[in-house]
């Protein structure tokens, strides 16, 4: 895939940001606040004009475009953003703009970014994949979550702050993991399965004793259950009754 097909699903993430954001400037009403809605839509535009060379054939101008930086910039003006319409009681818009990280992260994988900051991309996956129920679609999205997986910065994936439940590091894998189970795909469930283990190994026993249990309330295709019952009694501190 080239820069150039990229642009276009890069100038409609920004649109539809824009047009989000002008909800939230509506609606503002905090006079002495240290950001306001306004503020981080210029903010965008500037980023805007500027990551769209990255669609260009230029490639001294993308040179010049520090596209980590970028990224960090985009999704932490996303980020604010959302904030700024729940503080205006916008709760549905604030989602709808948080939403908007997992594209654009994507976008900014695919062009070569590191991603440092993960939290808000995470919770917009999360909704994404609540709201799929083709397991292709899922399998797509498995796919697309490995690219973003790909370009974490390693400190992400060190795991430092271990202690923490809500890292997006951890959420993100477990994500992974159900995503993978209800794609029904054995392949893309023993690879998420194993990165559990090895990133996630104190946690792994309640996984897949949770997953087991789900087996059954859902009603997941026989060869799911096959895989999930293999690697729940691998792993499980229970044993599993056949």
């Amino acid at each position: 895939m080239t820069a150039s097909s990229l642009a276009p699903e890069f100038s409609l993430i920004m649109e539809r940001f824009l047009s989000l954001s002008e909800r939230v400037a509506e609606n503002w009403e905090e006079d002495k606040a240290e950001t306001s809605p306004e503020l981080l839509i210029r903010a965008a535009e500037q980023l805007h004009d500027m990551m769209a060379h990255l669609g260009e054939d230029d490639r001294a101008m993308q040179e010049d475009i520090d596209i980590d930086q970028c990224c960090d910039y985009g999704l932490h003006l996303f980020d604010e953003q959302s904030d700024l319409a729940l503080r205006c009681g916008l709760d549905d818009i604030a989602e709808q703009i948080e939403d908007l990280c997992f594209p654009f992260c994507l976008w900014a994988t695919r062009h070569h970014a590191t991603i440092s900051h993960l939290q808000p991309v995470v919770n917009a996956l999360a909704r994404k994949a609540n709201a799929l129920r083709d397991p292709g679609a899922l399998s797509s999205l498995f796919t697309q979550v490995n690219e973003i997986m790909d370009a974490l910065d390693e400190r992400i994936r060190q795991d430092i702050d271990s202690n923490d439940p809500m890292r997006p590091w951890r959420v993100l894998l477990l994500n992974r993991a159900m995503i993978a189970t209800r794609s029904f795909q054995p392949v893309l469930i023993d690879t998420a399965y194993l990165d559990i283990v090895n990133y996630l190994p104190h946690e792994a026993s309640g996984f897949f004793e949770n997953a087991m249990e789900q087996m059954d309330l859902v009603g997941y295709p026989h060869h799911v259950k096959v895989i999930v019952e293999t690697w729940c009694q691998r792993y499980g501190s229970r044993p599993t009754l056949h």
